[in-house]
This record gives structure tokens, sequence and C-alpha cells, in this order.
């Protein structure tokens, strides 16, 4: 079974162009010089961190890839910061901010990084620098990186620290923050905000406040619902959820009058907070496939029936299942010859699905 699962995997990876992998010492070593041009400063040549002499676009390409201008790969993070990402400040320096950005937006949006966190990082350094149209691409660039709460939450905290404790929340990224929310629709949002509340010590309640989206009462809230500003109130039951519960956001809109849409919403809400009481195994499953909720929404002890698992399977995003591919094979939720086994070999066969989620990114 196991060998069935990895050599489908094996034979996804050998036939991605993006990557030239191969073994040594416990390490990928892993050449993005092989990949075609795109920035105009292919010749120039600088030090990078480990001191060699090599293109900026190289060196940019191995920071945004794994976070490190080095040639080798390491399953070992690196921290990141300045001292770390010479050729980025380089490039940035020498007028190439806008270059530099949309490399970041394309090496994200082309799968080929193997962490996020590095294209976060480096997109937070252009979006500080002092040239305007850099800090413009950059922040417009920010809904194509953050696909996540987490990333932002990231990003931010990436901006806090460059600044070292001085304000950063000017009009620019306020907006970009703003725009950010209003890009999703209800039920999206909904999900996003009780998938992940809150990642390096951000929250969604402190990005609300700090870009000025927040609603000052309720009242307020229940005008801009009628004027067509629906989002920002489900932004706001979102927020009561996280901080006061579903009896929260009962007491606060359970007698007022709501749209349809916000209706689907008070019922994902009420199915998500239902999931965390529930001691029925048949009821949380019911609840799984009617609303579609997700392991981020299960608590942990509900995770260990198998029945369970195989209600999440059958909606669990590609990066989710492939992430948790190996324990759902050791604890026989996939079991040898099934109907389940045959429908994920399907999904982790499918090219289109696995360059949609950035496959190498996630992992």
């Amino acid at each position: 079974m196991h060998a069935c699962l990895l050599t489908v995997l094996m034979s996804c990876a050998q036939s991605c162009p993006l990557w030239s992998v191969c073994r040594t010492e416990g390490r990928l070593n892993m050449d993005p010089a092989s990949l075609p041009e795109q920035l105009s400063v292919v010749n120039e040549q600088v030090l990078n961190s480990s001191g060699r002499s090599v293109t900026a676009a190289v060196s940019l390409r191995r920071f945004l890839c794994y976070g490190s201008e080095s040639a080798t790969y390491s399953t070992r993070e690196c921290a990141l910061g300045i001292e770390s990402a010479l050729a980025l400040m380089q490039l940035i320096e020498g007028g190439r901010g806008c270059e530099v950005v949309e490399e970041i937006r394309r090496s994200n949006l082309e799968g080929r990084a193997v962490r996020a966190n590095p294209s976060l990082f480096a997109l937070a350094v252009c979006s500080q620098h002092a040239d305007c149209r850099t800090r413009q691409a950059a922040l417009r660039a920010l809904k194509d990186l953050c696909r996540t709460p987490a990333q932002l939450f990231t990003f931010v905290q990436y901006k806090k620290e460059l600044r070292q404790g001085s304000g950063m929340w000017g009009r620019a990224l306020r907006r970009a923050v703003t725009d950010w929310y209003n890009s999703q629709d209800g039920m999206s949002l909904a999900r996003t905000v009780t998938k992940c509340k809150h990642r390096a010590g951000w929250s969604h309640q402190d990005l609300l406040r700090l870009s000025h989206m927040k609603p000052a009462n309720d009242s307020e809230c229940l005008l801009w619902m009628v004027t067509c500003h629906r989002l920002m109130f489900i932004i706001e039951i979102t927020c009561i959820l996280t901080s006061k519960g579903w009896k929260g956001v009962q007491e606060a809109y359970g007698d007022k009058e709501t749209s349809e849409d916000v209706q689907k919403v008070f019922a994902y809400l009420e199915a998500v907070e239902k999931a965390k009481r529930c001691t029925d195994e048949q009821e949380l499953i019911h609840l799984i496939e009617e609303q579609r909720l997700e392991k981020e929404q299960i608590l942990t002890n509900h995770l260990k029936s198998k029945e369970v698992w195989k209600a999440l399977l059958k909606e669990m995003p590609m990066a989710v299942l492939l992430k948790h591919l190996g324990n759902l094979t050791a604890n026989k939720v996939l079991a040898a010859a099934s109907a389940d086994v045959a429908a994920v070999c399907e999904r982790i066969q499918d090219e289109t699905a696995l360059k949609k989620v950035s496959i190498l990114r996630q992992w």
C-alpha cells in the first residue's frame, strides 16, 4: 500500500519540469540557474551571502526558492534577514525594484518556491523601500502571494521586524489589507477566518483594527449591510465568533434581519461551532458533508475516527491531502484496493490540480 502511493508521488515529482533534483548526503541540490532568465540584469555579477560571485538573478531565485543564496538546499529552514538576501538588496538599490517584485510574483505563481516565507520576506523588503514604484508594485502583488491568512500575518510581521518598531500602518498598507479582505465573498471569508484565526502574533481583529476596517458599532454595521457592504458585516460576525464564540454572535445579531448571503454564513458558522461541541460521530459527519467543513475546524479528539477522516477526504484540499497522506495510509483510513485509494491516486496525478495549488511550494 505504502509502495503504491510512493510510486505515484515519485512519478509526479519526476515529471515536474521545474526541478532538477539529485540526492547528496541527505540534502537536495537544486539549480535555479537552469530556469529561463527573466530579469534584465542577468549579466550583473554580485557576491552572494556565501561570498561567491554569481549573477544577481540566480542569487535572487535561490533565495526565493528556499531562503538561501547558496546553491544547496537543506531541509533545515534558514533564518531570514537582510544579511541573507544580499542580491535582493543590491537589485533593489540598483533601481530594479519593480523587476524584483515581478520575479517574486512569478516565482510564487509558477510554484517554484519550496517555502513561502522567503517570497513574503522579499515582498516585505520591497514594500518598505524608499522608491515609490517599488512599494506600490509590492503591495499590488500582496493578494497574489498571500493566499491564506497565515501568509498575510507572516507578511505583516516581517514588515514590523524590518521597521524595527516604528510606525508602518500607512495609507498604502491599510488599503492593501482592506483589498485582501474585500477580494473574498462572504462564504470564502467565513471559511478563511475560522480555519486560521491567528499566526505570527497577529489576528484578524488586529488587522481589521489597524487597517481601519472595523465598524464602530452595531448600528453602523447594519447600515453598511443595507448599503451593500455586506462583506464588512460578515467580517464583523466572524471576528465576534473568534473572540466571543457563537453565543456572542447570537447576542449581537440573532434578532436582526439579514440577507440570504449572511444567513448562509450564519448557518456555516453555526455548523463550525456545533462541530466543536458535537459528541455524536454521525452528526459530526453530517455537518462536515453538509457545510464542507475542513480538518482545521475539527477538534483533535474527533480526528481519531476513521469515518470522520473519510468524510473530510471527500472535499479535502490537495495540499492538505498530500500533507496527511502518510498518516491516512498508516492509520488505515485508506484501505488497500478501496475506492478511496483509487480516488486519491487519481487526484494526485492530476497535473492541472497540482499546478493550481503550487504543489512544490506547499510541500
